[in-house]
């Protein structure tokens, strides 16, 4: 990285801002993709990111890289944005159900195809409900296809705890696929199968 440039950006040079975090607009992108799964709310978290790095930016000391500073931002952006969407739906059924309104049931899809969507619901239900560390180890290690070092990298921690998370997310998402009773449960957790030496 350029030191220059980065002085330049803490300074307040918002070009020189721009030329330190564009290397890593898409790996943000993808990452608020994976935990949004809506493209104006992923781009609306990418936008709360670069916003809170802006702000926070005279207080970065190096101690990281900025890909991890960065990553660290994003994943809190994220978790912010899922717990205020998560509210705002529980408050809106709520209202609607005081009302009285019943929401129709969808017509029925022909069975190889509701099962096949029950086991998706249920792997990213699954997923959704790991601890935030866990969940930060799979979207890495798994869907973003990172090896376990550059996972270790990014979120701060050694190669043998991105392991052992990355297996007790495992158990974790197995666990409540059984719990579901999902079918080909063992089809489905393949989804969650990954981590690269």
């Amino acid at each position: 990285m350029d030191e220059l440039t980065l002085r330049r950006a803490k300074d307040g040079d918002s070009g020189a801002f721009e030329e330190l975090v564009t290397p890593y607009e898409q790996m943000l992108w993808r990452l608020c993709w994976r935990y949004t799964r809506h493209q104006a709310d992923a781009q609306d978290c990418v936008q709360e990111t670069m916003l809170k790095a802006w702000r926070q930016l005279p207080n970065y000391r190096g101690e990281c890289s900025v890909e991890s500073w960065l990553y660290r931002i994003c994943v809190s952006c994220c978790m912010d944005f899922l717990r205020k969407r998560s509210n705002k739906q529980q408050d809106s059924v709520d209202a609607m159900t005081d009302l009285g309104y019943d929401p129709p049931d969808p017509q029925p899809l022909p069975e190889e195809k509701v099962i096949a969507a029950q086991e998706k619901q249920d792997v990213h239900q699954a997923i959704a409900e790991l601890p935030p560390t866990m969940r930060e180890v799979l979207v890495l290690s798994v869907l973003e296809g990172k090896s376990y070092e550059d996972t270790a990298r990014l979120m701060g921690i050694s190669i043998g705890t991105v392991k052992s998370r990355l297996n007790r997310a495992r158990q974790k998402i197995t666990e409540k696929l059984q719990q579901l009773g999902t079918k080909g449960t063992h089809s489905s957790s393949d989804h969650v199968k990954g981590g690269h030496e």
